[in-house]
């Protein structure tokens, strides 16, 4: 077994990142910026492919393949043996890597139901291995693709697999692609974190942020109806994302908020949206019809969402919150047009049902402006 450990200097106590690798599949290691590093290190001074370590019968052999030196005691190398304890510097700026060689594990004297031994920290129980990375469990299976908890050198991610009938169909293909390319040029901490794209035996997968929480879907299902105040906060918050992507250039459309693609963290409580693969950028052709029929406006009804799209899915979102009911049963024609009204609804605020028919407009244009006027609407009503 391999452990590595990165500080910004020597003298610095408790590392920046940490990997372990153990596993049979380890051969060889690849330290890095480039995405699929098993190593991944994002410093402009270190090349795309820096070091290889590769393991051998007599230990871990270092090998140097960056464009600025490798340092070792001082001197660059461009190959070594490594030892337990050794450090390497990635240039002459770079960070500080630290090799410490542990003795294999024999995972003895874990629980029955543990996912990862004790002493090692490596998993216990295996599903299968795609590239470098070991398949912990399932985590879903839906039209699209299936998604697997997934653990690569002491790090535990999201992997999303498209299904092998998907791969049929060019539509489905380019959705699962857009997914990617969307997700990468993303840095809000209310989105997943993008970690890499790649093709594998002709499957496409992407490499996410695992996020431990509770969508909202599920959190109804297991609670009831939410209070007004608790409801209010996750939308509030659900704002603030849709802002971000609503302001980037050229915008994104989601496309698929509801319930069951937001999660709320348990770490700290606040909200994610998940699932960008209905994503759509502002300026593309119209499309095919995309979203759950319960959250989507007339005009994405008719496959030509925009940005006033996804405001709309805050209404039945709120709606679904706030009664623990679809929706769609809310929906009603005063002359207005179809909308979502809830100002008969027992402990359902009066000014809220103002706010909710008013975001439901069947025409974007008589909708809220902005995701952050909606926000303030909210935090306007009086609980």
């Amino acid at each position: 077994m391999l452990a590595i450990e990165m500080r910004r200097s020597p003298q610095q106590i408790h590392p920046d990142q940490s990997w372990l690798f153990g596993s049979e599949q380890d051969r060889e290691i690849t330290v890095g910026r480039l995405p699929q590093s098993a190593v991944l290190i994002e410093e402009p001074t270190v090349s795309g492919h820096h070091l290889t370590l590769r393991r051998q019968e007599a230990g871990w052999l270092l090998l140097h393949h960056g464009r600025n030196p490798t340092y070792v005691d001082g001197s660059a190398v461009h190959q070594v043996q490594v030892t337990s304890g050794m450090v390497a510097q990635l240039t002459y700026t770079g960070p500080f890597l630290t090799f410490r060689v542990l003795p294999s594990c024999r995972h003895e004297g874990n629980p029955p139901r543990g996912f990862f031994c004790h002493q090692c920290g490596q998993p216990l129980r295996v599903l299968k291995q795609i590239r470098s990375y070991q398949v912990l469990k399932v985590l879903g299976r839906g039209g699209m693709g299936t998604t697997y908890e997934v653990w690569q050198a002491g790090q535990v991610r999201v992997l999303k697999e498209m299904n092998a009938e998907m791969l049929r169909h060019a539509k489905a293909q380019e959705l699962f692609e857009r997914e990617a390319r969307t997700l990468q040029r993303l840095c809000h901490p209310g989105v997943p974190r993008f970690y890499d794209f790649f093709v594998e035996q002709g499957t496409p997968y992407l490499l996410m942020e695992m996020i431990y929480g509770q969508d909202l879907e599920s959190l109804v299902g297991r609670r009831g109806r939410i209070g007004f105040t608790e409801a209010r906060s996750w939308m509030v918050q659900l704002c603030e994302i849709l802002e971000y992507l609503h302001h980037l250039e050229p915008p994104v459309i989601h496309r698929d908020v509801k319930p069951a693609n937001i999660l709320v963290r348990h770490s700290d409580q606040r909200v994610v949206l998940l699932d960008f693969g209905a994503v759509k950028e502002v300026g593309t052709p119209a499309g095919t019809c995309i979203g759950s029929p319960s959250f989507c406006p007339p005009e994405q009804n008719m496959g030509k969402p925009v940005v006033a799209s996804d405001l709309y899915a805050i209404a039945p979102t709120l709606c679904y919150l706030l009664t623990g009911l679809d929706p769609s049963v809310y929906l009603q024609d005063r002359g207005q047009g179809v909308r979502l009204y809830m100002d008969q609804i027992p402990g359902v605020p009066t000014s809220l049902g103002a706010v909710i028919a008013q975001i439901s407009a069947p025409r974007p244009v008589d909708r809220p402006p902005s995701a952050r006027a909606i926000a303030q609407m909210l935090l306007q009503v009086n609980s």
